[in-house]
C-alpha cells in the first residue's frame, strides 16, 4: 500500500478475511498520518469481493501476498480483462515471519 500511496496511486486494501481488525486499524493510523481518506480505502471481505476488485476495470494494478492458488487466479482474471494490461505483484512465499522481544516490553 506504501508504495502505491507514495507513487501518486489510490488505494483500496482488501485484507485477508481473517484480518480484518488489524486492517482496520492500519488504515486509520495511516489516515491519522495525513494519507488523505479519498486515497485510501478498507474493503474488507470474502474472496467473492477480492474478485469484485480483481475484475473491476478501474484497478491498474494489483499487489497480493497469499496463497500461490490464489495468486494463480488473480493472474487469470486480470489476464482476461479486456484493455490494458494490469500489472501483478504476489508474494506467495508463505516465508512471512513476525517476531517478538519481549525485552521492548514496558516492565510491569
Amino acid at each position: 500500500m506504501a508504495a502505491a500511496l507514495a507513487a501518486g496511486n489510490s488505494v483500496v486494501a482488501k485484507p485477508a478475511e481473517q484480518t480484518p481488525l488489524i486492517a482496520a486499524e492500519a488504515i486509520r493510523l495511516l489516515h491519522g498520518a495525513g494519507v488523505p481518506k479519498t486515497a485510501l480505502h478498507l474493503m474488507p471481505g470474502d474472496g467473492e469481493a477480492g474478485a469484485a476488485l480483481t475484475a473491476d476495470p478501474r484497478v491498474a494494478g494489483v499487489a497480493f501476498t497469499g496463497s500461490t492458488e490464489v495468486a494463480r487466479l488473480i493472474n487469470r482474471a486480470l489476464a482476461a480483462k479486456d484493455g490494458p494490461i494490469v500489472p501483478l505483484i504476489a508474494e506467495t512465499g508463505g516465508i512471512n515471519a513476525m517476531i517478538v522481544d519481549a525485552t521492548a516490553l514496558p516492565s510491569r
